[in-house]
């Protein structure tokens, strides 16, 4: 089961025969194409904001995540996986990104599922970023700090192949996104030889939260289980209280 989901870890150390630093982290037939979308739980954005317009310099990112449990022979289970609703990459200068940002982050308030939360990754144009953004309502920012303690891009990428060779990673089957996204992620290799990983840095993000931390499940599912909670009970309590007025008057 190892070798299946972290195949880097297990050659190394059970194997002792390391694979090739330059190989792929991520296979494509790890990620799994829905053809009808899941049935999410909660939403949310991961940004990874470039520092300039140059098409030769990683793009900004913007990344549209849903959680949902798995399902097998349509009874659910209680494994967690996130499906990768919409991705769009831009080139833009950073005057344009709050623009940029706002446009994406309407069109998927469209989404049945309303997304009320957006990582963003704290550095230069991500810090103002989240500055401008403090101001909307509604919008719940989560920033994302690179320390040493949280490793290098390799080891937080060989954090989520797990995940992703777990198939907890799935896209729709006709999405625009999706051909480009499993074609990004295939190039990322374990000794940073690859161009780009824009899009692969949202999908660590997400994976991070959603997965390995479980952020969004204990900020927004256990957030409506409990408002759904004091809901039940407000309305048992006025249920009683009806009850004891029509017995008073009787």
């Amino acid at each position: 089961q190892m070798q299946e989901s972290s195949p880097y870890i297990f050659s190394a150390q059970y194997q002792q025969d390391p694979q090739p630093a330059g190989g792929g982290i991520f296979k494509p037939d790890w990620f799994v194409c829905h053809e009808f979308e899941p049935d999410i739980l909660a939403t949310f954005l991961t940004v990874d904001s470039a520092e300039t317009d140059k098409d030769y310099n990683d793009a900004t990112v913007f990344s549209f995540w849903g959680l949902y449990k798995i399902k097998h022979d349509e009874i659910e289970t209680d494994i967690y996986a996130l499906h990768w609703i919409d991705c769009e990459e831009l080139h833009v200068e950073p005057k344009d990104l709050k623009p940029s940002f706002l446009n994406f982050y309407s069109r998927c308030m469209r989404h049945r599922v309303k997304p009320s939360m957006a990582a963003i990754e704290k550095k230069s144009t991500g810090v103002t970023l989240l500055s401008i953004l403090k101001e909307y309502q509604g919008l719940q920012l989560i920033e994302i700090e690179r320390t040493r303690a949280s490793g290098s891009k390799t080891s937080r990428f060989l954090e989520a192949q797990q995940y992703v060779a777990s198939k907890r990673v799935s896209l729709p089957i006709h999405g625009k996104h999706t051909t480009r996204c499993i074609e990004h992620c295939r190039k990322i290799t374990a000794n940073d030889s690859h161009r780009f990983d824009d899009v692969a840095d949202t999908m660590y993000d997400a994976i991070k939260l959603a997965l390995i931390d479980k952020t969004i499940h204990y900020m927004q599912i256990n957030r409506r289980d409990d408002e759904q909670l004091a809901k039940n009970v407000m309305s048992k309590f006025a249920s009683v209280d009806k009850l004891k007025k029509a017995a008073y008057v009787n």
